[in-house]
């Protein structure tokens, strides 16, 4: 592998991100960009203050009534994280960690407090309008100095510095989504490569229980809503998975269809209210996906799984 054709750009003045761009560009990329181009207020006041955005679980017996988008989040990642064999009590040493589509930056910030003795935490993500929020929030948090976030297609994950220091835990939670199958299959075979053996691997991601050419939309896709064209099932998640050397410990639908179905419509009810006069682009397209994917849930045709995946 020719490490030098990275091409990374750095603002020597202000560095809220680096930039590491591969010999080629994927061509979905700038459609996924689009998807996140709205303000993060907006998105606030639909998905939740503290922008989780993977949906959530609602029988954590810790949670007060009602349970907000925000705290069903943050238990949903709480449960994977146990899944995945962390307790705060009792965890392995995390050394290095790598948040694949890092979003707006929540994620890393909760596993920067949560394995407060790990120093180096990357982040890579393509949207500039979530980096940026991202590189806000970590430098308000006083945690910059232990982020670290790359404008950077997953693809070019390989390029990412220390190729020599692996990651001993990666986060992949409502990206996949966004991969056309030939780069969810180059990804996971360069996530091989990052991980370190014994290191872990947490998936959230939504999975079609249905045969593809099977499946059609209640609300008929009349656009690529949120850049989620490109779905895949179980068995070809799992099957690419495997062939790139990981072994799966974990795999089950979480949180339950009830759970998930609350969620979505949590938030086509939280667009609904604070856009009375209607709203375009990103978040109509979730409002409209939100209810959509509800009736395929109901209809058994649509799960999101956690997959804990492990490299020995």
């Amino acid at each position: 592998m020719n490490k030098q054709t990275a091409r990374t750009l750095v603002d020597h003045v202000y560095q809220p991100y680096k930039i590491i761009q591969g010999a080629s560009i994927n061509p979905y990329q700038e459609r996924v960009v689009c998807a996140y181009g709205d303000s993060p207020e907006n998105w606030r006041k639909a998905i939740g203050d503290a922008l989780w955005f993977q949906f959530g679980v609602y029988d954590d017996p810790r949670s007060a009534q009602p349970i907000t988008l925000d705290e069903s989040g943050l238990r949903y990642f709480e449960r994977q994280l146990k899944l995945a064999g962390f307790e705060q009590t009792d965890s392995p040493q995390i050394n290095r960690i790598l948040d694949v589509g890092c979003g707006w930056g929540s994620v890393l910030k909760y596993l920067a407090e949560y394995f407060p003795k790990c120093q180096h935490l990357d982040g890579v993500n393509i949207s500039t309008r979530q980096l940026e929020h991202g590189a806000k929030l970590h430098t308000e948090q006083g945690l910059s100095d232990r982020i670290h976030l790359y404008q950077c297609n997953a693809q070019d994950i390989d390029l990412l510095p220390d190729f020599d220091h692996p990651y001993d835990l990666v986060i992949m939670r409502g990206v996949i989504s966004h991969f056309p199958n030939d780069l969810y299959e180059t990804v996971i075979k360069k996530l091989w490569q990052r991980t370190a053996i014994g290191g872990t691997i947490i998936i959230s991601d939504n999975l079609y229980n249905v045969e593809l050419e099977q499946y059609t939309s209640d609300i008929p896709d009349t656009v690529d809503r949120l850049a989620c064209k490109h779905r895949k099932t179980p068995e070809y998640f799992a099957r690419v998975l495997k062939q790139s050397g990981f072994a799966i410990q974990d795999m089950r639908v979480l949180p339950n269809n009830s759970d998930a179905i609350h969620w979505l419509l949590n938030i086509k009810s939280n667009i609904e209210h604070n856009f009375p006069e209607g709203i375009t682009g990103a978040l109509e397209e979730l409002r409209i996906m939100c209810e959509s994917l509800a009736v395929a849930i109901v209809k058994n045709k649509f799960s999101i799984y956690s997959t804990i995946i492990k490299r020995y």
